[in-house]
């Protein structure tokens, strides 16, 4: 008898696509909150106080580093392709006898060069997602059967791979599809869009609409008061399309310099400006996204619609705190003074609530969340080559250094970018002492 088709498709996807309403909430100061109130205040962080260097040489060995894989097992466990509908047009078949954990590791490489987070993977399904690219999606793997002469598989069967789109940017799903197939089938990935990181591709269709030669600035600043009350908003989706345009705002790829300039001044805290207008505040506004404990939080563990809200609302808000460190490193004329300056404030070294002690926390998520950690170690590295060496010892005190040894043997694993910024955080901590 032959088996009925399954169903390709997953019912509760169809909820990410909803305009959800979320009630807000608001403390007394009237800082934006965006987790639902616990009733009592978090412990205080504990850091550890030691200013040793972690146990490994600083020369580790290569071979140290644990490497991400994905065992499938032979051919035989796969599901029939036959018997699945719909199939995606987003897939391949491997040819040549390939095994499933050849194919399986390819993919995991092709997903560590992307730097795309891998959320789960089991036998024969892989989720992975791309903040930066606004998408998340599916991989699987079939057995399904061909017709040939040297057959060198198993009783003529040979692996197919499909990528499903969960939810997200279609475009970018294209391109990110397109490249993981070729890794799957051919073992070698395009380098064609290596010079864009994942950010300014997404945006890069946007440009010319956000770039002006001459920038007047009233009218910008009346556009971010538009968009930090969408940030503000009780709407979830246009709170992300607001804090997307700030992330699109502060970077100097897509957005004039001048304005990426000025953008980044009232984010880091300009209170020459900022002043000006208390419902803009947009240091305030990032520091209550980036402050937030996401790995404690029971209400974001499951990737439900509000789950996602609040991971890409902190993810994004890490980005604006590094793109804005960035815009102002690079800037010329009193960047670095400017830098020095806000870095030595007690909004970043305050122990219990300092973003300094606040992003080192978080590597401690590296595994779980590497993007985030991606973002945490660009703004680290802009720390440590302006800050004075006090403050670089207060890193050290806070458990700076054994934090990016381990974020940078995950990023050795499953995340370049992350591998990348680490490994120039080492050397660059290590002079500014």
């Amino acid at each position: 008898m032959t088996s009925l088709p399954t169903n390709n498709y997953e019912g509760n996807d169809t909820a990410m696509f909803r305009s959800c309403m979320v009630q807000s909430r608001h403390s007394g100061n009237g800082s934006n909150h965006f987790l639902p109130s616990r009733g009592t205040e978090k412990a205080e962080r504990k850091f550890s106080m030691s200013l040793s260097t972690p146990q490994q040489s600083k020369e580790a060995n290569k071979d140290s580093f644990v490497k991400t894989v994905w065992e499938i097992g032979s051919i035989d466990t796969l599901p029939n392709a036959a018997n699945i509908f719909p199939l995606e047009r987003s897939r391949v078949s491997v040819n040549g006898g390939v095994s499933p954990n050849t194919i399986g590791q390819r993919i995991v490489d092709c997903l560590k060069y992307l730097s795309i987070t891998i959320v789960s993977k089991r036998r024969y399904k892989l989720v992975a997602e791309s903040l930066d690219c606004d998408v998340r999606f599916n991989i699987k793997l079939y057995k399904e059967k061909y017709d040939c002469d040297d057959v060198s598989s198993s009783e003529g069967y040979r692996v197919m791979v499909e990528l499903q789109k969960r939810s997200g940017c279609s475009i970018n799903f294209v391109q990110i599809a397109r490249t993981i197939l070729q890794m799957a089938k051919s073992g070698k990935c395009n380098t064609q869009c290596e010079e864009l990181s994942p950010c300014e591709k997404k945006f890069m269709l946007y440009k010319s609409s956000i770039e002006m030669e001459e920038e007047n600035v009233s009218s910008l600043f009346l556009d971010l008061k538009r968009t930090t009350a969408s940030i503000r908003s009780n709407q979830m989706d246009l709170s992300l399309l607001g804090m997307e345009e700030l992330v699109s705002l502060t970077s100097m790829h897509i957005s004039s310099n001048s304005t990426a300039l000025f953008v980044a001044k009232l984010v880091l805290g300009n209170d020459a400006v900022d002043s000006t207008d208390d419902s803009l505040d947009l240091n305030g506004l990032i520091k209550s996204f980036v402050s937030v404990d996401i790995c404690d939080e029971e209400d974001v563990k499951d990737y439900t619609f509000f789950g996602g809200y609040v991971n890409k609302m902190h993810y994004y808000a890490l980005t604006v705190l590094a793109n804005s460190m960035h815009v102002v490193w690079s800037s010329h004329g009193g960047g670095f003074g400017y830098l020095q300056q806000i870095l030595c404030a007690d909004g970043w070294l305050k122990k219990k609530h300092g973003l300094l002690p606040t992003l080192i926390d978080k590597l401690a998520h590296s595994e779980k969340r590497p993007h985030d950690a991606y973002q945490v170690m660009r703004c680290l590295n802009i720390v440590f080559q302006v800050s004075s060496p006090k403050v670089n010892l207060k890193a050290m005190e806070w458990g700076a250094p054994s934090a990016i040894y381990s974020a940078r043997d995950i990023g050795h694993s499953c995340h370049s970018l992350l591998e990348r910024e680490s490994e120039l955080a080492m050397k660059t901590l290590i002079n500014a002492i």
